[in-house]
């Protein structure tokens, strides 16, 4: 009780943040309530998993492409202009998925996702760099969970809805709801009154230069390195499994859109209670806090090991929870240090890196898992991926050991522990 009353705290006493954390909280359930009847609407169109996959993967293609781009924007420009407009523009392409039927086919709703993909390689740069001018240093790492875990309650609610909505009313419906979310997201945003960026700009206005300034930062401090790579190579395991979620549902346990989105709901716990169990036993010591994001990943790949034997989907959505309680615990990490340890001059380009090597490897697991899927078992490619994150796990944490090892063993001033 003493450790979520600090998470009260954050949001009791500071309104901006409260109005940011809602904001994220009302967008992603919004979300959440579009992939899973997509996903079930491109698979009973095709009748492809390669094409299920896809959905994921064209939301994702668009951050690798416009990194460099939405990076530099997000440093150089007003961050809440930016996340403004994205969550207005995104809002319009989501209702025009109302006039999927008179189009046909898979390619209208694949392309107006890759454009919401789009839209989010805008959003999340900018409010992954905000942060940290919203909230004192202090409360950055519960402010962390706080947004971790607002992705995984909607992840949770949202698609478990998505895919009750889906079922026992219509697709429509889903879309409707997304679009709103995202009017309201940007009325919260709107209405936040501290600056999102330090008052000193960057300098460089060439985007590649922008961009090579970011990588070479990266490369000049080891830890911001190993933080991107943790985060993207797991994505390119969690990217493929994620993916099979509706192929699992209509293939395995034959419960269509109802059991995808029980899948995608036990994703949302893990990643809910995941992060806040672990900062309960790390405290506030980043040496364990970043030594542990590779066990975390670990974790997730264990667990996914049981999910690739699992006879029932209750017990499958129980390996899919514990997993993601891993995968959950190691992004918030992940985040938090790249905030720790980027400046505000680089810190929207280092965050659009991250998210286009994340989302790009998204795409590749996902299209490349899907492909597989038409030749191979489910259970094997869940088999197959689950190793993948063990050994990458153990072997991510072995080689960053010595990065953590001069980190003092508490954070001075820290908000966890009160």
């Amino acid at each position: 009780m003493r450790t979520l009353s600090v998470y009260w705290r954050v949001l009791r006493h500071n309104a901006d943040f409260r109005r940011l954390y809602l904001a994220r909280l009302i967008s992603f359930g919004g979300d959440w309530f579009l992939v899973v009847p997509l996903v079930g609407l491109v698979y009973e169109a095709s009748d492809s998993a390669f094409a299920a996959a896809s959905v994921i993967a064209v939301q994702a293609i668009p951050a690798l492409v416009l990194a460099p781009l939405t990076g530099t924007i997000a440093d150089r420009f007003d961050r809440k202009t930016i996340l403004v407009t994205a969550d207005i523009i995104r809002a319009c392409l989501v209702l025009s998925l109302l006039a999927v039927d008179s189009f046909g086919g898979i390619w209208f709703p694949l392309t107006i996702m890759a454009l919401d993909g789009a839209g989010a390689a805008f959003f999340y740069p900018a409010s992954g760099a905000a942060l940290p001018n919203v909230v004192p240093t202090k409360d950055l790492g519960p402010a962390n969970v706080l947004m971790s875990s607002a992705w995984g309650a909607m992840a949770a609610i949202g698609a478990g809805l998505g895919g009750v909505v889906a079922a026992a009313l219509s697709r429509d419906a889903a879309f409707v709801v997304n679009s709103i979310s995202f009017i309201v997201s940007a009325i919260l945003i709107a209405r936040i009154s501290v600056s999102l960026q330090e008052k000193t700009r960057a300098v460089t206005t060439n985007v590649i230069e922008a961009v090579r300034d970011a990588l070479s930062y990266a490369k000049d401090h080891n830890r911001v390195a190993a933080l991107l790579t943790a985060k993207a190579v797991h994505s390119l395991t969690s990217g493929g499994a994620v993916g099979l979620f509706a192929v699992v549902s209509f293939v395995l346990f034959d419960t269509g859109d109802g059991g995808t989105g029980l899948l995608f709901g036990a994703r949302g716990v893990g990643n809910l209670v995941g992060p806040i169990i672990a900062f309960r036993l790390v405290g506030a010591n980043p040496r364990r806090t970043f030594g542990s994001i590779g066990y975390a990943m670990a974790l997730w790949g264990a667990a996914y090991l049981f999910v690739g034997v699992a006879p029932t989907l209750a017990l499958a959505g129980l390996g899919v929870c514990v997993a993601h309680m891993g995968g959950g615990t190691q992004f918030t990490f992940s985040t938090y240090g790249l905030q720790e340890f980027s400046p505000d001059q680089v810190r929207g380009r280092i965050f659009a890196l991250d998210f286009g090597l994340s989302t790009l490897a998204i795409a590749v697991s996902s299209l490349a898992i899907g492909a597989l899927a038409e030749v191979y078992t489910v259970r094997s490619l869940l088999l197959g991926l689950g190793v993948a994150g063990v050994v990458f796990g153990l072997t991510w944490t072995a080689v960053t050991a010595s990065m953590w090892a001069d980190l003092p063993p508490k954070t001075p001033q820290s908000g966890w522990i009160r």
